[in-house]
């Protein structure tokens, strides 16, 4: 998929001028010499979107030579094992890093700060609180614990001794104790995590402060700590295209309920047209864009969904009934939908039997409702469709007709709702569309119901313009 996804963005660099490059990385402004701002916001850390990008600018700032890396944190933490992967990266960039407490970095907000060169941090602001926790309420048995804790506290240890930071003040923020503990001048109760505010961070201690540098109160003061020019300060934004395709997977849903009602209107219309058009367009945009955010769309999600498709196909047009085939299609179409629209990074959090912020079920709350949006929005655009789409010219002549000359098939359309209550009898099997012969009129008509076989004796029971249905006339 990503070849492909390569390919298509690079022939459309070619379409537009060969000096524009795919995603639009030469509308952003160079890295080369400059500090690279990264905000680190309230939410920032339980967003699967937000490593992403921030992996994408630590890789330019290496490659295209920036001065320094600035993390102005304000944050209450968030996924523990992505962020763990993002202290490596911080931590072996190759550019001089800096955080910025302003005014809190708690929990994995503290592992980004130990993860820079130095800290920095404003008045009162506070840092640590930084143990694991299960956001779902539910108490980490204490086998697993000791196992994320133990994962964590060895790399944690190592890249915090790496940047000169004391493994004690680490172990003390992530890690509880039966004991009290004193580190520096700050007692920790038995049972209490350690969380410093900037006075005690930045105290003087025999080899050092004990962990920040000072307490600044603006990024200027930092930038001037550093022996850094504001001139060469930027902010790190997404590109266009990044907000695009942010933008297109936060309306899933819209795209799934577009994409059911195309498919709809492309039944309704004889060979290839609008319909599939709309039809292929929206549910293209719902992978691409879910694909292009981070979520775990692929090619796989989508050979799935296709797969899907073709089953319930077989299912409606071969085989009578609505079985093995059908359901496993729905199933595929369903699942592949909901787990295109889930956060990678988030599913990664899950390689250790569960994630210690958040379960599975609330992590699929979101997709689940953008998946029930496009079923129960499509159904009220389909009865929209049924009630207005006959009357528009264009949809009128070429929907399928409703009736045909008796023996020609030379389209002649009867009034809608004219047919009801008619009888007639089917003269293909009803799977659940086929023909039937109704007033001495050969019709294209859509069992109600059940699949209903050749011979069978039918009534129709609506004819609303956009089609014909009927049932079985009891016997």
């Amino acid at each position: 998929m990503k070849t492909v996804i390569f390919y298509i963005l690079a022939g459309l660099g070619l379409l537009f001028g060969q000096d524009k490059k795919v995603f639009g990385k030469s509308d952003e402004e160079s890295y080369a010499g400059k500090i690279i701002r990264i905000e680190v916001g309230e939410n920032s850390l339980t967003n699967g979107q937000s490593f992403k990008f921030w992996e994408r600018v630590l890789e330019r700032a290496s490659d295209e030579g920036a001065k320094g890396i600035i993390f102005d944190l304000d944050t209450p933490g968030g996924l523990a094992f992505p962020t763990e992967e993002l202290m490596t990266k911080i931590a072996n960039v190759g550019v001089p890093t800096v955080a910025f407490v302003n005014p809190n970095a708690i929990s994995a907000g503290s592992f980004i700060a130990v993860s820079t060169d130095r800290i920095y941090m404003t008045p009162g602001s506070k840092i640590g609180s930084s143990g694991i926790i299960d956001g779902s309420g539910r108490e980490i048995d204490p086998v697993r614990r000791a196992k994320l804790e133990s994962y964590f506290g060895a790399q944690i240890r190592y890249i915090a001794q790496q940047k000169g930071y004391n493994p004690e003040v680490i172990e003390a923020m992530m890690f509880l104790s039966d004991e009290k503990r004193v580190i520096g001048d700050v007692e920790v109760k038995p049972g209490s995590l350690l969380n410093l505010n900037s006075s005690e961070a930045t105290k003087m201690m025999s080899d050092g402060p004990l962990l920040a540098q000072a307490e600044l109160a603006s990024l200027e003061e930092v930038l001037k700590a550093e022996g850094w020019s504001e001139e060469d300060l930027i902010t790190a934004k997404p590109t266009g295209f990044e907000r695009l395709a942010w933008w297109i997977a936060g309306f899933s849903g819209v795209l799934i309920m577009v994409g059911l009602g195309g498919g709809y209107l492309e039944l309704k219309t004889p060979g290839f047209g609008i319909g599939g058009i709309i039809c292929l367009s929206a549910f293209g945009l719902f992978f691409f864009g879910n694909y292009m955010a981070g979520n775990m769309a692929g090619y796989e999600l989508a050979a799935l969904f296709v797969i899907g498709i073709a089953l319930i196909g077989v299912e409606v047009f071969v085989i009578p009934g609505f079985g093995v085939a059908g359901i496993t299609g729905l199933l595929l179409v369903v699942g592949s939908l909901v787990f295109s629209m889930f956060d990678g990074v988030t599913w990664d959090t899950y390689q250790w039997g569960g994630s210690e912020e958040i379960s599975v079920l609330d992590a699929l709350q979101k997709p689940a409702m953008n998946v029930a949006l496009g079923i129960f929005g499509s159904l009220f655009l389909l009865f929209l469709m049924m009630k207005f789409l006959p009357k528009v010219k264009f949809i009128e002549n070429t929907m399928l007709p409703g009736s045909l000359k008796r023996g020609t098939g030379a389209g002649d359309p009867s009034e809608a709702g004219a047919l009801v209550g008619m009888t007639g009898v089917a003269i293909t099997d009803l799977r659940p569309n086929g023909k039937a012969e109704i007033d001495g009129a050969i019709l294209e008509v859509l069992a109600d119901g059940v699949f209903l076989e050749r011979g069978e004796s039918v009534r129709v029971i609506s004819d609303d313009g956009m089609g014909i249905t009927v049932k079985k006339v009891p016997t």
